[in-house]
């Protein structure tokens, strides 16, 4: 069965390694809140500390149900006074509005989708130059660092941090006005590359199945444990405190290919699960698994069900 995994091309890589290609990230989507107190009431809502959201600096976070189960990852930008930038999964990006809008009675909020707004993923040794044409600073060193356009509508943020990208998140107009003067990608060689990298997404390598910090929801900076009281708290707290993180994401290289996904990884039994694969330019398999911690730090050999050969690189990690 061919799964047509994602496929970093040869051509791709020489561009990283020498200049920068762009991809739209239509995989994501753009929203917006607003109102005078929106930052409190975001406060109770999700995982990450708002106090942590700076001009400079985005938060990586999730919304939870009062059960503690993922609705969605986020991750949010200081778009101006009272108001927050949201980029969440295009495929759960109503339900995350739903959920930010469901405890709000009361409260002068607008949370919607922004149709307007898209994102680009920007990307390659040189990326730091095509910025500064757009007319945006390169952002301060770290992961989720980011800047903007002097008018404030267009937005950098550093994605990933090592090796260095950025999105971009602006009008459609302007983003394709760029896209058109420099080398485009297609969005799978991006996935490619983000899995390669070993960077999880809600909706691919994880889902509401999931607990967050069992998807490295801690490793990725997403969940502040002093913030006080949000939804879902209770349950992330205890699975925190009372040693529940059982299981992690690992970066895994595959000696070949599986031939389905999701796929069971094997040590004497099925023991974890294979969520996503691509092949890089070297024609190398990386993946994406979900596999216990104890058997992660132990060497047991593993494998796919059709025998190929996992290899555990490192934890899913910022």
């Amino acid at each position: 069965m061919d799964l047509n995994l994602p496929t970093l091309n040869p051509t791709t890589a020489e561009h990283l390694l020498h200049g920068a290609v762009l991809s739209w990230r239509q995989r994501w989507s753009v929203l917006k809140a607003s109102g005078p107190a929106l930052c409190d009431y975001l406060q109770g809502q999700i995982t990450q500390d708002m106090g942590r959201l700076t001009p400079n600096r985005a938060i990586h976070s999730a919304i939870l149900t009062p059960q503690g189960k993922a609705v969605s990852e986020l991750y949010l930008l200081e778009a101006g006074c009272d108001e927050v930038i949201i980029l969440t999964p295009t495929s759960c990006a109503e339900k995350s509005v739903g959920r930010l809008r469901q405890f709000a009675l009361g409260q002068t909020l607008r949370i919607g989708i922004v149709d307007s707004l898209t994102i680009c993923s920007l990307q390659g040794a040189n990326a730091a130059d095509i910025l500064a044409d757009f007319g945006i600073s390169e952002p301060d060193q770290g992961w989720l660092a980011c800047s903007r356009t002097a008018q404030g509508d267009c937005f950098a943020l550093v994605m990933p941090e090592n090796p260095r990208g950025y999105w971009l998140i602006g009008s459609r107009e302007r983003l394709r006005s760029l896209m058109n003067q420099h080398p485009c990608i297609d969005e799978s060689e991006i996935e490619a590359m983000r899995i390669i990298r070993g960077l999880p997404n809600f909706g691919v390598e994880w889902d509401e199945s999931v607990h967050p910090l069992n998807a490295n929801l801690i490793e990725f900076d997403g969940v502040s444990f002093d913030k006080g009281c949000y939804v879902g708290q209770e349950v992330t707290s205890r699975m925190q405190w009372r040693g529940g993180i059982k299981k992690r994401l690992y970066r895994v290289a595959i000696d070949g290919e599986p031939d389905t996904l999701p796929c069971p990884v094997r040590s004497t039994a099925n023991i974890g699960v294979l969520r996503s694969a691509a092949i890089d330019h070297d024609n190398n398999c990386t993946g994406i698994a979900l596999l216990p911690i104890e058997i992660a730090e132990s060497d047991a050999a593993l494998s796919l069900e059709n025998g190929t050969a996992v290899e555990i690189l490192e934890a899913c990690h910022a």
